[in-house]
């Protein structure tokens, strides 16, 4: 009897494996996080600290501020939506930017790096998810102060006697959509390089200033092939101006390169 109930040792070898086999059959297969899910993260992260809510409320009470200041200080003729989506535009040019530095450096200024790339250990996906998040919440952005711009324009026509105009809207707001995205992929850009977002957010401001007021008196006309803002004015107006190799050149070097040394740099970074 008591030799019959013993178990080979072949017979227990086989027992763990079947067990394996059963609980592995049992759990769900494991699936990739997919970009959009990235993209979706990355945007709540954006607005989900303090830093980040203020900014967002910075750029629109100053919208409304410039907005308020262009209704009591309007110049005669027609109310044109033109001019009051320059002056509502003024906060997020400033200030959209930064949006893309703080998404790119807040992994790194508040040590959740190790946290978000233990669960997406692929880098560059991640990264990239931050690009796409800070122009989507740009456009967000850019579109409630359009809609602000709108507002103001028919409370100009309603309360002037020379109606509105909406001449050239279309044209005026795909420039400021890609003008905007190109800017915030620029702090995005800065923002993967330097990796301290006080630092990346100062060197974003004034690099690109100082080169406006020191390369004219260098290089004279040559200074146009690495002016950006001048390229930005150049794609706001819709207009080339003769100078497309400037303009492609500034924004490669400005943007285009930023971005792919910070995409290495971020892939290379030590996550402490």
């Amino acid at each position: 009897m008591t030799v019959t109930e013993l178990t080979s040792p072949a017979t227990e070898a086989a027992v763990p494996g079947k067990h394996r086999a059963a609980v592995s059959s049992a759990l769900p297969p494991a699936r990739g996080q997919s970009f959009l899910k990235l993209v979706t993260t990355e945007l709540r992260k954006s607005v989900d600290t303090r830093s980040g809510r203020y900014l967002i409320l910075g750029i629109i009470a100053i919208a409304l501020a410039a907005l308020g200041w262009q209704l009591t200080h309007m110049p005669t003729g027609p109310s044109a939506f033109d001019d009051f989506l320059s002056a509502a535009s003024t906060g997020v040019v400033l200030l959209l930017p930064v949006i893309g530095v703080m998404a790119m450096t807040s992994e790194w200024t508040q040590r959740t790096a190790l946290t978000t790339f233990t669960l997406s250990p692929r880098r560059v996906r991640v990264q990239l998810a931050k690009f796409v998040s800070a122009i989507v919440l740009s456009v967000v952005l850019l579109t409630v102060t359009t809609l602000l711009a709108l507002l103001a324009t028919a409370i100009g026509g309603a309360t002037g006697s020379d109606g509105t105009s909406y001449a050239g809207m279309g044209g005026a707001l795909a420039g400021a959509y890609l003008t905007n995205a190109l800017n915030v992929v620029m702090g995005a850009a800065f923002g993967a390089v330097i990796a301290q977002t006080a630092v990346a957010i100062l060197v974003f401001f004034v690099a690109p200033t100082v080169w406006s007021l020191a390369g004219t008196a260098l290089f004279k006309d040559n200074a146009d092939w690495l002016d950006v803002f001048g390229a930005f004015g150049r794609i706001a107006e819709r207009d080339m101006n003769g100078m497309l190799p400037e303009t492609l050149t500034a924004l490669a070097v400005w943007i285009v390169l930023p971005t792919i040394v910070g995409l290495w740099a971020s892939s290379r970074r030590e996550v402490k």
